[in-house]
C-alpha cells in the first residue's frame, strides 16, 4: 500500500464519508433485517409439536365419534386420540382453528414444573390436567388444582415455572 492511498483514504471528501457510512447502515440493516425474518420463520413449535397437531387434525377428520358443542367465544368438537379426550376449539367468529387440549395425567406434565407446583402448591388437590396445542404448533401445559372452595388454573412451563392462569369459580 502506498502513501498516496493511505492519504486519499483518509482525507476523503466529507460526501464520500456519508455515502460510505450510509452504505454500511444499509448493510448492518439489511443484515439485521435477514436474521430476524429467520429467527421468525423458525419462531413456532418444534418439528415433533408441528408432527402432533397434524396427527390432531387427521385423526379428528377421520373420527366417527366426534361431540359437538359451543359457546359464545369458541366451538368445540370432543373426540378420542390415542384413548385420550381430546377436544378442538374454533373462534365462533371466524371459524379460524385456536388449538387442541388433550387431558393428560399428572405424570405427563413437565418434570420440572411438577416439582415446582408440588412445593408452591403442597396442600392443593390436582383436579385436571391438559396439554394445549395452539395453532402454531405451541404447546402449554395447564392444571386444576383445589383447595377448599377455592379452584386455580395453572399454567406450567417446561423449565419449571408455574404461574397462575386464571382464578376459576367453585363447583
Amino acid at each position: 500500500m502506498n502513501e498516496t492511498t493511505i492519504v486519499n483514504n483518509y482525507f476523503l471528501p466529507p460526501d464520500n464519508i456519508r455515502n460510505k457510512i450510509l452504505k454500511m447502515k444499509k448493510m448492518i440493516f439489511g443484515t439485521l433485517l435477514l436474521v430476524a425474518l429467520s429467527i421468525a420463520s423458525f419462531a413456532g413449535g418444534s418439528k415433533a409439536d408441528k408432527k402432533l397437531l397434524s396427527d390432531l387434525t387427521m385423526t379428528l377428520k377421520n373420527s366417527t365419534q366426534v361431540v359437538h358443542s359451543s359457546t359464545t367465544d369458541y366451538t368445540k368438537a370432543t373426540f378420542s386420540f390415542n384413548g385420550k379426550t381430546t377436544s378442538v376449539f374454533y373462534d365462533q367468529v371466524d371459524g379460524e382453528l385456536i388449538g387442541f387440549s388433550i387431558r393428560i395425567t399428572e405424570s405427563e406434565l413437565p418434570q420440572a414444573a411438577l416439582e415446582t407446583m408440588k412445593k408452591k402448591y403442597s396442600d392443593w388437590t390436582l383436579v385436571d390436567a391438559i396439554m394445549f396445542i395452539d395453532k402454531d404448533a405451541n404447546v402449554n401445559f395447564f392444571t386444576q388444582v383445589k383447595k377448599d372452595e377455592t379452584n386455580l388454573a395453572l399454567r406450567l412451563s417446561l423449565n419449571g415455572h408455574v404461574s397462575i392462569y386464571n382464578r376459576m369459580p367453585a363447583e
